[in-house]
């Protein structure tokens, strides 16, 4: 028996990475192509090479349960055209104890895909989409057309321009104070903020040309500073993040951690939660999509081509990605949990599995 694990984990371990291989091998093609329509400025050939280059993680972890899903499929499927598992069952091998090694491969892609969804990914990703933007840009900013808004406690703070190397452009901060009533009781205005780093993790910003307004009950008094040392925790590097990178890019701790400053802030973190969730519970989608490989392979597609396995996986992924991109903005729209949205494609997938393995036998 522990031979026969051996092979069936083998077979199937190779045709996973082979479809990893080719659907990460179709994304750097499409994305190349994709981005040589952006080039401009800086954004060269070669830049275009590096984006593709630091986008191959987030490419991989992406595909990973389709991966699975599609060598699962092929696996098991030649496996089944050469009336392998017919003679398998036909000794006493049970089919739960095929299903048992076939996971086995699968379980290793994921583990594989946990180090690098929480290790890699997300740093990769960074890399990319900040040195893209800085090359396409005219004066090399990655600033959002109406420029962008951050909250720190009771400070609300708007940046005109968000630029490299820790420069701000138009910085405006709004102060509240923290009773009931919310009521503004400062601004201040600076042409502009530039990033210091005394030492690893100690640094502030400063503000030139700073214009600072306080309000009362009776009066408003005005004061100008040619400069002003402005102390958080804001940096360079998470203004990036929170521009450029998607939840979904995110590593699981930095969305906890977001997750946890938004509520604790009483924003709305449901887009984190959604990225959240997701991360998660990926390793259990990847699970699914192999449990319902293999009950096709015993139930519908026990006499199919290969072709038509590897249509019929393809066909079976869109519609799991499908579900999960509609399900996603529904639940911020609607406004029930993430949890759910994220957990209802993956629980058919259980349910598909366990239905069509009973009626294999």
């Amino acid at each position: 028996m522990k031979r026969l694990d051996i092979y069936l984990g083998q077979t199937v371990a190779t045709t996973m990475v082979l479809a990893a291989m080719g659907l990460v091998g179709m994304l750097t093609i499409f994305t190349f192509l994709e981005q040589i329509q952006d080039i401009d400025n800086n954004y060269t050939m070669v830049a275009v090479g590096k984006f593709v280059l630091y986008s191959l993680p987030r490419m991989f972890y992406e595909t990973i349960p389709y991966s699975a899903l599609i060598g699962c499929l092929a696996g098991l499927g030649l496996l089944a055209n050469n009336s392998e598992l017919i003679v398998m069952r036909a000794a006493g091998v049970s089919t739960w104890s095929i299903v048992w090694s076939t996971m086995k491969p699968a379980l290793v892609l994921v583990a594989v895909g946990l180090l690098v969804g929480e290790h890699v990914l997300p740093d990769f990703e960074r890399v990319a989409r900040i040195d893209r933007e800085r090359a396409i840009s005219d004066e090399n900013e990655i600033t959002p057309r109406f420029g962008f808004w951050y909250r720190e406690g009771p400070v609300y703070m708007h940046f005109d321009e968000v630029g490299q190397h820790g420069v701000l452009q138009g910085v405006s901060h709004f102060y509240f104070n923290e009773k009931l009533d919310r009521k503004l009781v400062k601004t201040l205005y600076a042409d502009r903020a530039v990033f210091h780093e005394i030492a690893p993790g100690a640094n502030y910003w400063l503000l030139e040309k700073v214009i600072v307004t306080e309000f009362s009950e009776s009066a408003s008094t005005v004061a100008e500073f040619p400069s002003f040392q402005w102390t958080t925790k804001l940096t360079p590097e998470l203004l990036s993040t929170e521009i450029l990178v998607q939840p979904d890019k995110m590593s699981i701790s930095e969305l906890r951690e977001k997750i946890r400053y938004m509520t604790g802030e009483g924003l709305n973190s449901g887009k984190f939660e959604l990225g959240f969730w997701g991360k998660l519970f990926q390793p259990l989608a990847t699970v699914g999509l192999v449990f319902v490989a293999i009950s096709f392979v015993f139930g519908p597609l026990r006499e199919a081509t290969m072709g038509m396995r590897v249509v019929t996986g393809l066909i079976i992924g869109i519609t799991f990605k499908f579900v999960q991109d509609l399900l996603s903005p529904a639940s911020l729209v609607f406004g029930f949990p993430p949890i759910i949205a994220t957990l209802i494609p993956i629980g058919a997938c259980f349910v598909a599995g366990f239905v069509l393995m009973k009626r294999a036998g």
